[in-house]
């Protein structure tokens, strides 16, 4: 089993109860486009293009349009915009609600049968950005309100019919929420980089890195704290990693990794041909890691804070062979560590976890490479909103992962880890002996109690599973290929909506064409949304508090504590409400802790539910001497709603400020003693705000964007 190195899944993070598979569409090769708040699902047919809707039923899986779909769309106010073909306006903007009669084109842009071919499209500032091409101003950023009259060019860069960058999707647009980056061409110089507030007057060169008429080609954009890092090049370094903070100033080299000419995101595999190096950025603890090559090995990874004396090598897997890598953008988070697959072309093949240091850079666990160059896949659980486009990981029932790895005894099978060497294990020989019971087919979508998947057991061919994490509750959902036949089930994108699993397959009557099923169920969100969790000193105590929004079957809250924020024992224990959509408020009191002799104390809980399953929370710190730093972490940037924030480390009163760019204070409120995770309630319209903490003499600022 080779891994794929781009991995586009999207995941949801729903209960599913009293399941069952129905073909909703036979045979018209669907495949999702995205859910929408109005309970419709949108896609499009792989065998004309013709763009479908449901809502999960057969009767109401239907063609909406004669419109074809051109393969690229982006949400924007409770809709879906995309690149739409007719015979009469050639690929152009077009938007859908889901229903027939709200299918419809935005603008003839370029007008007549040719089309203006959209392409390159984001959200900024309420309105989409795209690149089109028209006879006039060739290919350059045209932006949209959603109607024909709020459709208009961005700025004519390379005045006339000359275009500012080649192709669709090369512009490589990127917003940290406060203004968009791209890479564009103007005349007499490369393709450098730009930036635009959503103005013509305020678009415009950011810096021209690689100076002269040749390019930076700058890429793979990716926010940090409060820098942007991107991929560039110049004569003087060949293809580095550079940051930028929205200024010319601000756009600087970080590290010359492949010191000279050569570039560090590539490795030269014969002359004249290169393969590449870097596979993406991972973030974690404020902090990217990515894959990079220093002129001697290519299987090196490397960790920035965005800074050069902050950016090293933590870890070199030896050689200069192209086939060997660590896929550190297919890596999961714990709190103090994230676990990554390596192989090295060809037996090796393993997982291994860093804390961010070269010391703590280490193996976690070998597995056999069934074929030469196998790696572990690890499915990542995410949970996505649709709409907004954001994504947040969330272990599965709060500390564990899926993923495939091979044995001697089983070939490939379902693994399960709680991110401990001891709690990492195989789930079930699917398909019993050395024969794989996970192939090639790597679809899968996380629900809170289950993951869904492919599997192929030997007797029923490549079907769709399901798996508790339990070797006796991993079964087969349904053959729908009857017998040794395979469905090849795809959940690739993966949508839940209204309370169903959508997912293609083949019922084997159409050897070239796939069906539309759905897993139905009563889905429910998480079963606790906890918004605070904090603790504080009380006296020779220490008093632990939290509260939920919202409780579904929740039997009680396990407190847990821990010296090392890794081995955790049970304290004590508060019963739950169990069901309700009030406020619910906890605590716990540690007695006698703060006269204990330890420096620092980490507490979690473990939220168990009437039928069994449980899941756990952010974990907390309490600095009981004072020699521990303290610290104000978002725990999500871009923020959505409230403010999250992690809190640790602090001993007496703290003041949080919110303050616009401008300095003027929005939110304030001091807290005495406080450790743990809260929520600050203050509503901000989208922008760039900055957090200010202020504790024992020290103050520190945070940038982050609504």
């Amino acid at each position: 089993m080779k891994k794929k190195l781009l991995i586009l899944f999207c995941f949801a993070l729903y209960i599913s109860v009293d399941a069952q598979v129905t073909q909703i569409n036979n045979n018209n090769s669907l495949h999702s486009i995205g859910p929408l708040t109005n309970g419709k699902t949108v896609f499009y047919s792989d065998i004309d293009s013709s763009i479908w809707s449901t809502d999960g039923t057969p009767g109401n899986t239907i063609q909406i349009s004669t419109v074809k779909y051109d393969n690229i769309s982006m949400y924007l106010n409770g809709k879906i915009y995309f690149s739409g073909f007719t015979s009469a306006t050639g690929a152009e903007l077009y938007v859908t609600d889901g229903t027939s009669g709200g299918t419809s084109l935005v603008k003839d842009i370029n007008a007549g049968a040719a089309g203006s071919d959209p392409g390159d499209m984001i959200v900024f500032n309420g309105n989409l950005y795209f690149s089109a091409i028209t006879v006039a101003e060739g290919r350059e950023i045209w932006k949209s309100d959603g109607t024909s009259g709020g459709t208009s060019l961005l700025k004519d860069i390379v005045a006339g019919a000359g275009s500012s960058n080649g192709s669709e999707d090369s512009f490589h647009l990127f917003t940290n929420g406060s203004f968009l980056l791209f890479a564009a061409q103007s005349s007499g110089a490369g393709v450098e980089l730009w930036k635009s507030d959503g103005t013509t007057g305020g678009t415009n060169l950011l810096k021209d890195i690689n100076s002269g008429t040749d390019s930076s080609n700058p890429r793979e954009f990716a926010l940090l704290n409060s820098s942007i890092l991107f991929l560039a090049t110049d004569a003087t370094h060949g293809e580095e990693l550079w940051k930028t903070d929205g200024t010319s100033g601000g756009t600087v080299l970080v590290k010359d990794i492949n010191p000279g000419t050569g570039s560090s995101t590539e490795v030269e595999i014969f002359p004249g041909l290169t393969a590449p190096v870097f596979l993406g950025f991972h973030l974690f603890n404020n902090h990217a890691y990515f894959n990079a090559y220093d002129g001697t090995s290519s299987n090196e990874v490397w960790s920035t804070d965005g800074t050069a004396a902050n950016t090293i090598l933590i870890k070199d897997f030896g050689g200069a062979t192209f086939t060997a890598f660590a896929l550190v953008s297919d890596a999961v988070n714990y709190s103090s560590k994230f676990i990554f697959p390596f192989t090295d072309g060809a037996s090796r093949s393993e997982l291994w976890q860093t804390d961010g240091t070269p010391a703590g850079t280490v193996l976690f666990k070998s597995f056999v490479a069934v074929s030469s160059g196998d790696i572990p896949e690890i499915y990542i659980p995410f949970s996505v909103n649709f709409t907004t486009g954001s994504f947040n990981e969330t272990l599965f029932e709060g500390n564990k992962f899926f993923f495939v790895a091979g044995s001697s005894a089983n070939g490939n099978e379902l693994w399960i880890s709680d991110g401990t060497v001891g709690g990492t294990n195989m789930v079930k020989d699917i398909n019993p002996g050395t024969n794989d019971g996970i192939q090639n087919n790597e679809t899968y979508l996380y629900t809170t109690t289950s993951l869904y998947f492919a599997a192929d057991d030997g007797t029923n061919g490549n079907e769709l599973w399901v798996s508790d994490g339990t070797s006796g509750g991993t079964t087969i959902v349904k053959d729908i290929n009857p017998n040794a036949g395979d469905a090849n089930p795809d959940m690739d994108p993966s949508i839940v909506s209204n309370g169903k699993i959508f997912f293609s397959a083949t019922d084997g009557d159409d050897a070239n064409h796939t069906d539309l099923f759905v897993v139905d169920g009563s889905f429910q969100a998480l079963p606790v949304k906890l918004t605070t969790f904090i603790v504080t000193k009380n006296n020779n105590d220490a008093l632990l508090q939290w509260n939920t929004q919202q409780e579904i079957n929740t039997e009680s809250f396990v407190v847990q504590r821990s010296d090392d924020a890794q081995h955790f024992e049970d304290i004590g224990n508060v019963k739950a409400n169990g069901t309700t959509d009030l406020r619910s408020e906890y605590s716990f009191t540690d007695a006698n802790i703060i006269s204990s002799g330890r420096s620092i104390v980490y507490y979690r809980l473990r939220i168990l539910d009437k039928d069994g399953k449980s899941a756990f929370s952010n974990v907390i710190t309490l600095k009981i001497k004072d020699n521990q730093e303290w610290s104000v972490h978002l725990l999500s940037n871009p923020v959505q709603a409230n403010i999250p924030l992690m809190i640790t480390g602090v001993t007496g009163k703290l003041k949080l400020m919110i303050k616009d760019v401008s300095g003027k204070i929005l939110y304030a409120r001091t807290l005495d003693n406080v450790n743990g995770q809260i929520a600050l309630p203050i509503s901000l319209p989208k922008g760039m705000y900055l957090l200010e903490s202020q504790s024992n003499d020290q103050r520190r600022v945070v940038k982050f964007i609504k």
